[in-house]
């Protein structure tokens, strides 16, 4: 007697065009060292992947943790120590919230995730920007919404245009996503275009997503708090943080949200705290953290040094090369190169005879919503400098073999 073939499931409809490029391109990579051949992973930005490692206070404090048995379930929505040293730390900021106004979750890419499923109906839509960070595309399509992306121009610095951006909003409208500094371009926006932005979001009656995780990796003046400049106007803000960069901690999962606003909120703000209480927590250890690293950041002067000199061997590599240019960061360790000639090619493919001929990764400019015909690619120059100097060596070559 045969016994019947396993039934075969067909994946939710959802998943479809629920996609991570960042990631997904590795199974490339992977292919090229099976075939014996080394890699140069320029795809992911990991600090800890390229040698970087947490300050020793936060080791020790994490250790410490750990021995004082901080191994359990925590409250839902995070420590009382832990929300009150983001209170405190904003309020040096010019932010004022209290312990109720935060939400620690597992990194920042959970708290985006909360406070969307807590926003959004299927069929609304959020003002993105594009490039966009690949995390708010798999949201949205998750939950059945749709991005609306305003364009960040390459030729203004990769910033947006406001008018554009009010003529993007529709009835179904909920929420803007503002990500600043920049993940994939490295821009920062100053004061003036965010309060731009912020009373478009008024008129409007849109949510503020601010997305600040890089905040305290700028190469000079750090911007405002988009929470302290929408003090005194009508309109919510939800920002969005976290250690993973800052602190060389991407795998301890330590991020926070925060409210603005609290009283436009509504409802919003107990549904997300439906879903906290539904994951139950995030991680009681590495939240005993928390107040040591936002009480210590003295490791990132240099840090912020090391990723000016990376930025400016990019830059002036890049922009040396024949057929290729790049828009210079102000913050973070990503830049968008640009190459003017696919040759009839799609980015995707471009990157990935680059990978081939090279063994250089670099993650495709439409992966990260742009037009795959424009020839953007996004670099992460997290690798020492000679590394980075041996890189883009082969990119050149390989362009002007082309």
């Amino acid at each position: 007697m045969t016994s019947p073939s396993p039934a075969l499931f067909r994946p939710a409809e959802r998943t479809k065009n629920y996609n991570y490029a960042i990631r997904n391109i590795v199974s490339a990579a992977k292919a090229v060292e099976a075939e014996g051949r080394s890699v140069t992973y320029l795809n992911i930005g990991d600090p800890v992947l390229y040698g970087l490692q947490p300050p020793a206070i936060l080791q020790e404090a994490l250790a410490r943790a750990v021995r004082e048995g901080h191994n359990g379930y925590a409250p839902s929505v995070g420590t009382l120590a832990a929300r009150e040293a983001v209170v405190q730390e904003a309020e040096k900021r010019g932010v004022y919230l209290s312990p109720e106004d935060v939400v620690i979750s597992s990194g920042a890419s959970e708290a985006a995730d909360m406070v969307l499923s807590a926003l959004l109906e299927p069929g609304d839509d959020v003002l993105t920007p594009c490039p966009t960070y690949p995390l708010y595309t798999a949201i949205t399509a998750k939950l059945g919404a749709r991005e609306n992306y305003y364009r960040l121009d390459p030729e203004q610095g990769w910033l947006p245009d406001p008018d554009e951006i009010r003529d993007k909003i529709t009835p179904r409208t909920r929420a803007i996503v503002i990500i600043n500094p920049n993940n994939p371009c490295g821009s920062v926006y100053d004061a003036r275009l965010l309060l731009e932005l912020l009373t478009i979001a008024e008129a409007h009656g849109l949510v503020v997503i601010a997305d600040e995780v890089y905040c305290r990796l700028t190469y000079g003046p750090p911007p405002p708090p988009m929470a302290q400049l929408a003090a005194g106007m009508d309109v919510p803000v939800v920002t969005l943080e976290s250690l993973s960069k800052s602190h060389l901690v991407p795998g301890w999962r330590v991020g926070w949200m925060t409210y603005t606003n609290t009283q436009r909120f509504g409802e919003v703000s107990a549904a997300v705290r439906k879903i906290a209480e539904a994951r139950i927590c995030s991680p009681l250890p590495t939240q005993q953290v928390l107040p040591v690293a936002l009480e210590n950041q003295s490791h990132l002067p240099s840090l912020i040094e090391e990723m000016k000199l990376r930025a400016a061997i990019t830059v002036e590599a890049l922009n040396a090369i024949p057929g290729i240019r790049c828009v210079a960061p102000q913050a973070a360790f990503y830049a968008m190169g640009q190459v003017a000639d696919l040759k009839g090619q799609t980015d995707e493919a471009f990157v990935l005879a680059l990978l081939r001929a090279t063994g250089v990764l670099f993650v495709h400019g439409s992966g990260f919503g742009l037009n795959p015909h424009d020839g953007f690619f996004r670099i992460v120059f997290l690798p020492p400098p000679d590394t980075l100097r041996e890189v883009y060596a082969r990119l050149a070559s390989f362009v002007q073999q082309r």
